[in-house]
């Protein structure tokens, strides 16, 4: 009967699925400009409130689904392809809460198709490009990802470089497949868990519902460099900690945030590697072949200045959904004239301070996933700018961390709060979108007033007051069991 019912609740977050490519529809809209956005195709407050709804429903059938699992058991395979169900009707569903996919296209044009570097050259440049207006606000941006992205999205549209409308499925496709190999290999990494657990872990990836819209809806490229970080993980966790790390180092390579995780990786190999010879051997190699993948990786774009003068400007252009923008709107409705610079600068330094004391935390043997899930958290929390698919950076890390090492109900809240995080930040995009206009008399300020804290800070108080629930399930749970 359990069974059945996890079936039910199947069917029943297909059929929410089955809703967004009725709603959002791709193909009549994917090459209109401007491109169309969330506030576009549900414009009212009672449209958004649906939306609402909509996600909160998913959610909901999604942690009715793990408690089932998490009691139960259930097989990687049966996982993977219902979370492969799932994300079909998405696939041909209009990327609603971000373009980013029409830049993809558009870059590897600018490689492919006009023998340009996206690193040097932006899309305003080149006036012939056919695919221009689709670019937006960003068209005269270059790239702020890594070179073995622009690889990858070269590759792409090499297949389809006039094609828009399956480049962009095979996009989505690619997101898909790294969300799919992220949940194989938190799977694999768990492989000393309980079977219920180590089932329960990979469904709280493979079918949450934030993660199937930033992925399968949105084709985000963050999905390929958590790729490259959890397989460096698990294969570093199987002894293998060279080859491991060198195939972590492509995170960065692909986007440059995946830099963050790695100290914590290193120090992990470091302190499990048995004497200095073996770490020695461990730093020289990992050096020689990851400056050599480096090299290899902008070999056909030239030097990696242009990217870091991009980010630079990026880090300190201008702000949005975050505490420090907040902070700067803020001080405008005073009066005043806060310096972004020197906000961003605080922020930055005080970041590294929280870097120096979680690498210290590391060495003296805090578990590396804990590390890299909380230097992901602490740069979002002090960021200019924030994005709603930036949440799915840490939840590989709150599941793969090690309960064992600590408090069970520490790590029970992180996990909570991790989950509540994913959650607001896709319902963040109504505050800023239709609440501010239909409610907040279009106020920015306003909508950052009320958009920060539900975003940053109701995950913190709703993981409090469930985890405290789960602790009582669980007491009475024993209760009867020993009656």
């Amino acid at each position: 009967m359990k069974r059945q019912s996890l079936w039910l609740l199947c069917l029943l977050s297909l059929a929410g699925y089955l809703i967004f490519p009725l709603w959002f529809p791709l193909f009549p809209y994917y090459n209109h400009s401007p491109s169309p956005d969330i506030r576009t195709f549900a414009p009212t407050l009672a449209a958004a409130l649906a939306y609402a709804v909509l996600l909160l429903a998913l959610f909901a059938l999604y942690w009715l689904a793990y408690r089932r699992v998490r009691q139960e058991g259930l097989s990687p395979a049966v996982i993977g392809l219902v979370a492969l169900l799932y994300t079909i009707p998405l696939l041909f569903t209009f990327p609603v809460n971000a373009t980013d996919i029409y830049r993809y296209f558009i870059r590897g044009r600018i490689t492919v198709v006009h023998q340009q570097s996206p690193f040097t050259v932006a899309a305003d440049k080149l006036p012939d490009e056919p695919y221009l207006p689709l670019a937006g606000e960003w068209s005269g941006e270059t790239s702020p990802y890594g070179p073995v992205w622009e690889l990858v999205a070269a590759a792409v549209v090499s297949v389809v470089p006039d094609n828009l409308a399956l480049a962009l499925l095979l996009f989505k496709g690619l997101a898909v497949l790294s969300h799919l190999a992220i949940g194989g290999l938190i799977w694999l990494a768990l492989a000393g868990r309980p079977p219920a657990e180590r089932a329960g872990r990979t469904l709280l990836w493979a079918w949450n519902p934030a993660l199937l819209l930033i992925f399968a809806v949105d084709a985000h490229n963050d999905g390929l460099m958590l790729v490259w970080l959890v397989l460096g993980w698990w294969l570093m966790g199987q002894g293998r900690w060279t080859l491991g790390f060198i195939l972590a180092l492509l995170a960065p390579l692909t986007k440059p945030v995946g830099l963050l995780p790695l100290p914590f990786l290193f120090l992990a190999a470091w302190q499990t590697l048995p004497d200095y010879r073996a770490r020695l051997r461990f730093v020289v190699i990992s050096t020689i072949v990851g400056l050599g993948l480096a090299a290899l990786a902008f070999l056909p774009f030239g030097s990696p200045l242009e990217l870091a003068d991009r980010l630079l400007a990026e880090a300190t252009g201008d702000g949005a959904f975050s505490f420090l923008a907040l902070g700067i709107l803020v001080g405008r409705e005073l009066g005043g004239d806060p310096p972004v610079d020197l906000a961003v600068q605080v922020a930055t330094a005080l970041f590294g301070l929280l870097a120096l004391g979680l690498l210290w935390l590391a060495w003296r043997g805090r578990p590396a996933a804990r590390g890299a899930a909380d230097i992901l958290a602490g740069y979002q929390f002090q960021a200019f700018k924030f994005r709603l698919w930036y949440p799915a950076w840490i939840f590989p890390w709150l599941l793969l961390d090690d309960e064992g090492q600590g408090d069970s109900q520490a790590a029970t809240y992180r996990l909570h709060a991790g989950l509540w995080f994913l959650l607001t930040g896709q319902l963040s995009a109504l505050i800023y979108g239709q609440v501010r206009v239909e409610l907040l008399n279009r106020s920015l300020t306003a909508a950052h007033l009320v958009g920060v804290p539900f975003t940053f800070l109701l995950p913190l108080l709703a993981a409090g007051l469930s985890t405290i629930y789960a602790a009582r399930s669980r007491e009475r749970q024993t209760e009867r069991s020993d009656c």
